[in-house]
């Protein structure tokens, strides 16, 4: 099924400042940071292309795949909801990827599952000292309902008993980390025991895993203080760096405001969302992965503000929050609360309402909140505290890391001249130690320009990805090549190659162009479906658009894989010569293969580096 969704109306949803100009819609890329829009849609191929830094493209499918950050099933289902459309998910999944996305929605029911258990406990007998504690910090049951709050009962399993009551499977209860087993008696029993227990969801609001809060200090029979929270283990669903706590709520609200607030714990978003500040989520742990940044990039934001405590763990968390956040080139303020004090205490009494406003709107710029503090130091804490602002720096873009460090050498009221050495000293240490590492690397395979050009590990896949692309932009091409499809390397490329030449074989007459349609990369994407493969062919058109013509560039791969061949032939020839004279000597067998060497030696060797688009549109020109 393919479906018929308005791919300018797709995007406008997700890129606000998306417009029209001529036949396509144009907007800077969402995928990377840049001043002059290169990001263009087109209606009328339900295409879309960065012509900028990234380089991508694709079809609606990839767009929402990247933006969203969805798989191609999840995405599917999304825009046939959105244009009213019904999915045969059946008919469009293989049996074996049927079967594992069937028992991935196996692993979301499950815990969704699980989340109303610990839900219903809550609310019974057993959860009376857990509601409380709920009334005493402040919580509405409005609020409390939208998170999904539950309870882990102190004794027992009464999950697993549950589970066995119901027939589900235990074995996945422990791999989803909410069972666990003994290792020396193989007795199961519940992991979450005497905690309030909170859902944590994916931005699509599936429940991943669980967080559990201890009600009230307690230690454990060794004396030692237990953990207040405890989050499931890490599962194949639960990845603390792939997850924004509270994202699948704000989302909305985030995207509408181009602002996200972050603070650090899971009552304080709760906190947060009650007294209004819908778009506060918080990440897991404080430290911002790649993952995050990403979560972050797509929600469209231009405001990152992040809400501390003003103490010296509060610095702490903000700096290990900025390290993922600094790439992103979206502006990023601190709102300092006074020390102490989280958003979860203040924000439970319409005074504290207020204070918390004021924090927020008077948030200052990450820098100047950070320089704040570097003037009380001296000596070896001062020299610590500017090294570890130098490894924020170093993300940043040269003119505005050269202003930054005006700024510092300013606020220690010291020569820039120091400054300057300083940081010198600092990226000198940085570049030796990423060349140690290296030199710990083993070489890549295939080094030479083209085959970096073209993103392929060999040869082969420089030479196929290239001609691929030569007969995307011309389709007269593809019966001239088509027998080369038995030496594309078995993989992505071999499943493009076929693909596109089933599109040439097999005209769709149901298609919107008339007569001959082109089969251009958004068709052969449309073709491979969920396949892998499709995030490669826009890339490969782009290449080859780079070349001076396809004809030519089609032609010198093509030559290219028949000298390959010659020399694959001399090399055997060689070997079966150096054979024959070691067993027999010179004799008649020998000059039948010395004749066949020599016409192979007067056709000519070949380089093993097959030739880049650039470098056939200078050749051709010359």
């Amino acid at each position: 099924m393919k479906l018929r969704a308005p791919i300018e109306g797709i995007v406008a949803q997700r890129v606000s400042e998306l417009r029209q100009k001529g036949a396509l819609y144009w907007a800077c890329c969402p995928f990377h940071e840049e001043r002059t829009p290169s990001f263009a849609v087109d209606p009328r191929r339900g295409t879309w292309r960065c012509y900028g830094a990234c380089g991508e493209g694709g079809d609606v499918l990839s767009f929402i795949q990247r933006f969203d950050g969805l798989s191609f099933m999840d995405s599917l289902r999304m825009v046939a909801r959105e244009v009213g459309e019904e999915l045969d998910e059946k008919a469009l999944q293989s049996p074996g990827t049927q079967a594992k996305r069937d028992r991935r929605d196996q692993a979301f029911e499950l815990l969704g599952w699980a989340a109303a258990f610990y839900r219903d406990a809550l609310g019974g007998p057993g959860g009376a000292a857990a509601r409380d504690y709920v009334k005493r910090r402040g919580f509405s049951d409005e609020v409390c309902s939208s998170f999904g709050l539950g309870w882990a009962q102190e004794k027992g399993s009464p999950l697993l008993e549950a589970a066995q009551r119901a027939k589900r499977p235990v074995a996945w209860l422990v791999k989803l980390g909410l069972v666990r087993e003994d290792t020396t008696s193989g007795r199961a029993y519940d992991f979450f025991r005497g905690r309030l227990l909170i859902p944590i969801r994916d931005r699509l609001g599936r429940v991943v895993g669980f967080g559990g809060r201890l009600l009230e200090e307690r230690t454990g029979s060794d004396g030692r203080p237990i953990a207040k929270y405890v989050n499931t283990p890490e599962t194949p669903l639960f990845r603390k760096g792939r997850i924004i706590f509270g994202l699948d709520l704000a989302m909305e609200t985030v995207r509408k405001q181009k602002e996200l607030h972050l603070v650090e714990g899971y009552t304080d978003v709760m906190a947060a969302h009650q007294a209004g500040f819908g778009t506060t989520c918080a990440v897991l742990g404080t430290s911002t992965t790649e993952d995050h940044a990403a979560l972050v990039r797509r929600s469209g934001v231009n405001l990152v503000t992040l809400v501390f405590d003003g103490d010296n763990a509060g610095r702490s968390a903000a700096h290990k929050a900025l390290r993922g956040l600094l790439p992103l080139g979206v502006n990023i303020r601190i709102a300092e609360l006074p020390p102490g004090c989280d958003p979860g205490d203040l924000l439970v009494s319409e005074e504290g309402i207020v204070e918390y406003r004021r924090r927020i709107e008077g948030a200052r710029d990450w820098f100047s909140a950070f320089l704040d503090g570097l003037s009380l130091l001296e000596g070896h804490q001062r020299a610590q505290a500017v090294e570890e602002h130098f490894s924020l720096l170093a993300s940043l873009k040269p003119i505005e890391c050269a202003t930054r460090l005006g700024e510092l050498a300013e606020a220690l009221e010291i020569p820039s001249a120091d400054v300057q050495a300083q940081w010198k000293a600092f990226q000198d240490h940085r570049r030796r130690s990423e060349a140690h590492a290296r030199l710990r690397e083993p070489e890549p395979v295939g080094g030479d320009e083209a085959t970096r050009a073209g993103g392929g590990s060999t040869g082969l896949d420089t030479v196929f990805g290239q001609l691929i692309g030569a007969l995307l932009l011309d389709n007269s091409l593809i019966p001239l090549y088509a027998s080369l499809e038995e030496g594309v390397p078995q993989g992505e490329l071999a499943v493009i190659f076929r693909a596109l030449l089933e599109l040439h074989e097999n005209p769709d007459e149901n298609s919107p162009e008339e007569n001959d349609p082109q089969i251009d990369a958004a068709r052969v994407i449309s073709a491979l479906g969920a396949h892998p493969a499709r995030d490669r062919v826009f890339s490969l058109q782009a290449l080859a658009e780079q070349a001076d013509s396809p004809e030519n560039l089609a032609r010198d791969q093509a030559r290219w894989l028949e000298r390959a061949r010659d020399e694959a032939e001399l090399t055997l020839l060689r070997n079966n010569l150096s054979q024959t004279v070691q067993s027999s000597g010179v004799d008649e067998t020998a000059k039948d293969v010395l004749r066949s060497l020599h016409e192979k030696l007067r056709r000519g060797r070949v380089t093993s580096t097959p030739r880049s688009p650039s470098a056939s549109a200078a050749s051709t020109s010359l």
